[in-house]
């Protein structure tokens, strides 16, 4: 039967400011922990990336990957509207005056019908944009390596600030 290998703590000697030497002392006694253990648990938080900073910079990610798609929808829908428009208008020819109230209502007619086509099709989930190309958004793998990298990293600051 194999030994169970024994771990003893290793002595780490770190030099802190006075003022944060005095929030940590304050820290430890408000929530009744050694300075030891909030040290240690501290490491441990930025070490696997468990940290408040690295969970909100993952989802600030994932927030600004979706407004980024739904802008992108936007200016989509925005530019078929606006191509639709153009060959509508390039494509109807004028009504004569003699026409115009029969004219009138059978648009008002055909647009309840689109109305409620538009309607019927928005309540099954089916959408315009989901017949598109979707960009690859990064799975939560991918978001922790971001939120390591950007924690890790110089220009990322690596203290949470």
């Amino acid at each position: 039967m194999p030994r169970k290998r024994r771990t003893t703590p290793v002595r780490l000697q770190a030099y802190l400011t006075p003022e944060l030497r005095t929030r940590l002392a304050q820290h430890c006694s408000a929530h009744n922990v050694t300075e030891s253990a909030a040290v240690r648990e501290a490491v441990e938080h930025h070490l696997d990336g468990t940290s408040d900073f690295a969970l909100v910079l993952r989802r600030l990610d994932r927030l600004s990957r979706g407004l980024e798609r739904l802008l992108r929808d936007q200016e989509l829908l925005a530019q078929a509207f606006g191509t639709f428009v153009r060959l509508w208008l390039a494509h109807t020819p004028p009504v004569p005056a003699q026409g115009r109230a029969a004219a009138t209502a059978s648009a008002e007619r055909r647009y309840r019908r689109f109305l409620d086509h538009v309607a019927e099709h928005f309540a099954s989930g089916k959408r315009f944009i989901d017949d598109l190309p979707q960009e690859r958004v990064a799975d939560d793998d991918e978001l922790a390596h971001i939120a390591n990298v950007a924690t890790v990293s110089p220009a990322g600051g690596g203290d949470g600030k």
